[in-house]
Parts: C-alpha cells; structure tokens; sequence
C-alpha cells in the first residue's frame, strides 16, 4: 500500500469530500496538501516543501491538481486577518474578494498575463521533474484545461477567472493559449504532449459531463440580492465519477474502493436535499463529528491543512 500525497487548491481540499478523500481509504498514509484558493506557485512550492518533509520515494503515488494561471500567491503569518491561513491566495486577482488588495494601480505595476501564464508553465514543468528524478507514480490535473486559459470554465464575472489576453483580429476566446502568446507554445511540447500518460481530464470539463450531480442554492450574493446559483466545486459525486473514469484503471481500484466513494457522495448528496437553499447550513453539518457514520471511518475527512 503506498502513501498517497494529493495537492491543489478547493478542487482537492473543500467544504465536503474531494476526489483526494475518497481516494484515500486506498491506502495505509494520506496527505492532503490542498488548500482552497491556491495558485500554482503555492501549489508548486508546497509539492517541493512536502517532499523535503516526508522524503517521497518510487513507492509513492502523487497527484497534482493545478489551478489558475491568474492568481498572485505569498505567504505571510499576520497580513489579512480575516484568510485563516499562511498562504493568502483567495482565488483569481479578478475576484471580487480581492479588490481591495488589487487595485488599479497594482494591476497596472505588477500584473501581465503572459507572465503570469509563463510562471505557471514554468512551475509545472519544474514539479514534473521532481517528480520524474524521484521515480514515483505522478499524475496531473487542473480546474480546466490550463491552456485554454479559463475560457473553459463556468464563467462568472465575481470570480474573474477567465483569461483577458485579446485575440489579434478575432473576438473568439475559446482557444489555445499559444495562438494567443506564440512564444509560449514551446511549452506544450515538453509539459503536455511528452507526458501524456500522466495527465488527466481537467476536473471542471468532467463535471461538466454530469452537470445534473451540480449543487444549486439560492443564497445572499454579492450586493445582497438572492438567487439561484450554481456551485462551482465539483460535488462528492462529481468527483467519484471522476475518479471512476480516469483513476479507477490507472491504479487498479477494488470495486469496494468506487462502491465506498459512490455510498460518500449518496450520503452527502442525501444531506444536501435538505439545505439546499442555504450552502452555509448545508456545509456546517458536515464538519460535526456525527455526520459521516462509523463505516465511513476509513476515509480520511476532514483533512487538516498542511504545510509551514
């Protein structure tokens, strides 16, 4: 049995068991180093950190799910109060939490989406070496398909995540990122095409498979009105099929593994039929200690954050 390490951000660690949780009762040890919010810088450094911490070896299995190349990561023990943890990321710069830390005139100095686009490249291709020196069995994932540069992700303005590079001559976004920023398309090559084997199906373009398993609430918003919105996490369900369809083969999972990840999402979803008009009352009575029952034990949830 390996140890099993699973990083991201709120696609691997959130308010109900991910794909990371449900994978777990596979094996004897389980890290999650996922951390909602998160860049992939963050998500780069805290894969080297856990690798200094635990000294991962050929026996281990990795899985790396990557996140927005539009998001600004630091670390910092005191700055904003109000984000629990050390690393502060909140989402994209664009997000609507983040104005007041982005504005303009931070934008304008320190932000330029080829860079920022680049740097996500760069730390991808730095974590798949690590990973490949060390001999382990490695996979990756993202929100959407990170070349597409957020153009395939549920868009909504309040999350900002869709890219903003113009296309020359062409008002279409929904396309590769190197006709956009040719001098990048060198990348693809070395990260995506010599590396097949271990990447994949972005998780937001398999939910969007299954978007009948999409949780729905009608909360407060921004601005105070309500409505009926989407959830842009992939649910418990989501995620077992995920599982299911592109894990299951890969490492050989019993049918008692997928048979516990489904009975996962069959529980929440049955909770989630109760409140599903108000995602906080939904979410808050899945952290008691009661709610998952004792033959749910074997899963590792929830998770404490990781890392320094």
């Amino acid at each position: 049995m390996k140890r099993f390490f699973a990083f991201g951000c709120s696609y691997t660690n959130y308010a109900w068991p991910t794909w990371a949780n449900l994978l777990s009762t596979n094996y004897d040890e389980f890290y999650n180093w996922g951390l909602a919010g998160l860049g992939n810088r963050a998500i780069a450094e805290r894969v080297a950190e856990a690798n200094v911490k635990h000294q991962f070896t050929k026996d281990d299995l990795i899985i790396v799910q990557w996140s927005s190349h539009l998001r600004n990561d630091w670390w910092h023990k005191y700055s904003c109060s109000d984000r629990p943890y050390q690393w502060k990321t909140s989402g994209s710069i664009f997000n609507y939490i983040n104005e007041k830390i982005y504005d303009d005139k931070w934008v304008e100095m320190f932000f330029y989406e080829p860079a920022y686009f680049m740097h996500t490249l760069n730390h991808i291709s730095l974590t798949q070496g690590l990973l490949k020196s060390i001999g382990c069995e490695w996979y990756m994932t993202s929100m959407g398909d990170i070349r597409n540069l957020g153009a395939d992700l549920r868009n909504h303005a309040d999350y900002g995540e869709l890219g903003h590079i113009p296309t020359p001559g062409d008002v279409n976004v929904d396309m590769l990122a190197w006709e956009k920023i040719p001098e990048l398309a060198i990348y693809n090559k070395s990260i995506w095409e010599n590396n097949k084997d271990h990447w994949l199906m972005p998780m937001e373009t398999h939910a969007q498979l299954h978007k009948e398993h999409t949780y729905k609430y009608v909360d407060d918003v921004r601005g105070g009105t309500k409505q009926f919105t989407d959830d842009f996490h992939p649910t418990p369900r989501q995620h077992a099929l995920w599982i299911e369809s592109q894990l299951a083969d890969r490492l050989n999972l019993s049918k008692e593994t997928m048979d516990f990840a489904f009975s996962v999402a069959d529980r929440v979803d049955d909770h989630f039929n109760k409140f599903k008009f108000s995602k906080m009352q939904f979410t808050e009575k899945l952290f008691t200690s009661d709610f998952f029952e004792k033959k749910y034990e074997k899963m590792k949830w929830p998770t404490w954050i990781m890392g320094f």
